[in-house]
């Protein structure tokens, strides 16, 4: 009797220490689900530098987070990010709805490499889209396959001081540099309750589809206006299929 309860004990001091490193490891924890579940819903490489997240405070960042190119391009990478920091409602971390207060993307890189068939941010868009719909109810995020749900409500999202290359693969990675308005975006899965990880890539990944393809726009007509047709034609070269 007297082993018995000294393996329950010991059970439960490893069970209380696991769980101590779990919230007092964040960090970790979201750079190992980032660079494990990231390819998944992105159908590309992820690659994290460093994660720092208090669970005390909330607060936190993600630096050199790196996103490859999909399968069919050229580029090196499709997104390089030097720190995207974090503010999270510490009382909720461990709920089923976490409220993040701020996403601040600071000053990211993209590339906008158009191939035959679209553009490389087309076809991450579409493998998120896969992802959302073939995965149902369960979460993004949870490393032991359980189907309990993880959500998110983003109160406010920005990305300020993005620069977007275009090119095509046969430049190789190399093209016309121009940048991107600022976003900000807010009340992610406000409405819904919650918003799982893949749902809400879905809509920032949307958006920056949407604002990439309106400052296109935007170049064509101030070229032609200022009578640049030479330059016209080498972004139309971009955008070719």
């Amino acid at each position: 009797m007297k082993k018995a309860l000294v393996v329950v004990a010991v059970l439960l001091a490893l069970a209380a220490a696991a769980i101590f490193w779990a919230y007092h490891s964040l960090d970790v924890i979201v750079k190992m689900a980032l660079e494990h579940y990231g390819p998944d819903v992105l159908g590309t490489s992820v690659k994290v530098g460093e994660v720092r997240l208090s669970a005390e405070t909330g607060a936190g960042s993600v630096k050199a987070l790196e996103i490859g190119t999909p399968r069919g391009f050229g580029a090196p990478r499709t997104a390089r990010f030097g720190e995207v920091r974090l503010a999270v409602d510490p009382s909720t971390i461990t709920d089923s709805v976490i409220v993040v207060r701020e996403i601040a993307v600071e000053a990211p890189l993209i590339t906008f490499e158009r191939a035959k068939g679209g553009s490389n941010l087309d076809a991450i868009q579409k493998n998120i889209e896969a992802y959302v719909a073939s995965s149902g109810g369960a979460s993004d995020a949870k490393p032991d396959g359980a189907k309990t749900v993880r959500r998110f409500i983003v109160e406010r999202l920005t990305i300020r001081g993005a620069k977007v290359t275009m090119t095509n693969p046969a430049l190789k990675g190399h093209g016309l540099t121009f940048d991107l308005p600022d976003i900000e975006l807010r009340d992610l899965g406000k409405r819904e309750k919650g918003l799982r990880a893949s749902e809400v890539a879905k809509v920032v990944a949307s958006t920056l589809v949407s604002r990439i393809a309106q400052k296109v726009l935007t170049n064509f007509d101030l070229l032609r206006k200022g009578g640049a047709e030479g330059a016209v034609d080498a972004i139309k070269g971009l955008l070719k299929k």
